[in-house]
């Protein structure tokens, strides 16, 4: 047997080892810890692992290897999204073959491109306010090699998107936390227009997926009359500790 260390980022274990025992059944996990999952396996090649897209990396005596390193990520920007972090809002969204997916503060589009890639979805709908993001989008696009018909995106302020229609399915995005890019007053605006956005887009069982350290501007935006706010998981990122929340329409 031999012995691996699944390296995690924090608050997403249960996640990771939900991947790790759906693609590999056979393995045993021997020892858990806040940021790491060790397991044994019959496996004696550590490179058979680099389908694990939720750790951030794997170990053994021998080898460190980084998977949460994605190829197609050829452009970042600042508070960009762990990639590992990505799968696992997706995994989060519980996402089918069918689903439309928009993301209106798309970054560098590493959430739309993996759930593309790694999910099959139907079709993604990418949106940010900084034409710079949408250039590098396109670059990272282009390099996953994901046919356009596949994917529209636009450079638009969440306030000025003109969707009308009622066909997403999830809203997946990694919000601004007014921190490392942005402030306070910018995201009060911007997640109003975001809740505004989700009544009109969403479909009747649609829901949002967000990413967010403004978790108090985040529940007292999407009320409590209209909107059923859940905290999924509260993750270590870079220091910074965000939550992940789940969001959908109060049946009326």
């Amino acid at each position: 047997m031999s012995i691996y260390k699944l390296k995690t980022l924090e608050g997403t274990n249960t996640f990771v080892k939900k991947e790790l025992l759906e693609k590999y059944p056979e393995i045993k996990i021997t020892e858990e810890e806040k940021t790491s999952i060790s397991f044994e396996s019959e496996i004696e090649n550590i490179e058979e692992f680099r389908n694990l897209l939720s750790p951030t990396h794997i170990q053994n005596e021998n080898k460190d290897i980084n998977l949460s390193k994605r190829d197609w990520r050829k452009e970042f920007i600042p508070a960009g999204i762990d990639p590992s972090l990505a799968y696992i809002m997706c995994m989060i969204s519980e996402l089918r073959e069918n689903d439309i997916v928009y993301d209106p503060f798309c970054g560098t589009s590493v959430l739309p491109i993996t759930a593309l890639l790694y999910f099959n979805i139907k079709r993604v709908l990418c949106s940010d306010i900084s034409g710079n993001a949408i250039v590098k989008s396109k670059v990272n696009f282009n390099a996953a090699h994901i046919p356009e018909d596949r994917y529209k995106i636009a450079r638009s302020d969440i306030n000025d998107v003109k969707f009308r229609k009622q066909n997403i399915d999830v809203i997946l995005s990694n919000l601004p936390f007014g921190i490392r890019v942005g402030n306070h007053e910018e995201n009060i605006s911007a997640y109003e227009g975001l809740e505004k956005l989700a009544r009109i887009v969403l479909r009747k069982k649609g829901k949002l997926i967000l990413l967010t350290q403004e978790k108090v501007l985040l529940r007292e935006t999407f009320k409590k009359d209209y909107w059923n706010v859940e905290s999924i998981i509260n993750v270590n990122e870079g220091g910074l500790y965000p939550e992940v929340f789940r969001i959908q329409r109060l049946s009326l």
